[in-house]
């Protein structure tokens, strides 16, 4: 049989926290654990350490729902925007007020500075730029979200302070009809990973509309 070595002494403890000074500041949250009241000579230092840490960490959990709060609520807001913009895509008439819808709504979402519709049979520059990366970033999917080269920039918005984009292609996988063009001056705002359900639901929709307008 095995000899299991019995409880820590006192003496024991002593003798390895002297060796090992840093240990308690090594390890904060044992202090959690810690009773180092004494009602007759007041809280020593070691009761200070534990009050400090429990005040950053009741700091950091505040921080951490003020994100989710803040995350839900602009949520909320694209929730809105994107179903009040479905809903406005069967008023427009032609491609040219839907085009205007477009860039109106969806550039009041967070951090999306251009937002637009491009015809790829149309002879610009722009058109030109978009089909150049339907055959390259949008080759084997008919979305892309993240940064482009200055060569891949050039010609898609005028606006130079762009950082990240978004497109998703509409119509036939092989021959689409447009590309939904977002464009951001955050540089991490479209991401490869970030989800795409909302916007997924109004591509499809614009899709139909489109159809019915051609």
């Amino acid at each position: 049989m095995s000899h299991s070595e019995g409880p820590l002494t006192h003496q024991q403890v002593q003798d390895f926290l002297h060796q090992h000074p840093d240990f308690l500041l090594a390890h904060p949250y044992l202090l959690l654990e810690l009773n180092l009241y004494n009602d007759t000579q007041g809280a020593p230092n070691l009761a200070l350490l534990q009050q400090r840490t429990l005040r950053e960490q009741n700091q950091q959990l505040q921080k951490q729902i003020a994100q989710m709060v803040a995350h839900a609520q602009e949520n909320e807001q694209i929730y809105r925007l994107f179903s009040e913009c479905q809903r406005r895509l069967w008023q427009c008439q032609d491609v040219s007020a839907l085009t205007e819808l477009l860039s109106q709504e969806l550039t009041q979402l967070p951090n999306v500075n251009h937002c637009q519709l491009v015809n790829l049979s149309d002879d610009s520059e722009q058109a030109r730029a978009v089909n150049a990366l339907r055959h390259s970033r949008l080759k084997d999917s008919n979305g892309y979200q993240g940064r482009l080269n200055r060569a891949e920039r050039a010609g898609l918005v005028e606006d130079e302070q762009c950082q990240s984009f978004a497109l998703y292609t509409l119509g036939d996988k092989d021959n689409p009809q447009a590309v939904l063009l977002f464009a951001s001056h955050c540089a991490d705002h479209f991401a490869p990973g970030n989800g795409s359900l909302f916007v997924s639901e109004l591509v499809s929709s614009l899709q139909l509309r489109l159809q019915h307008l051609a």
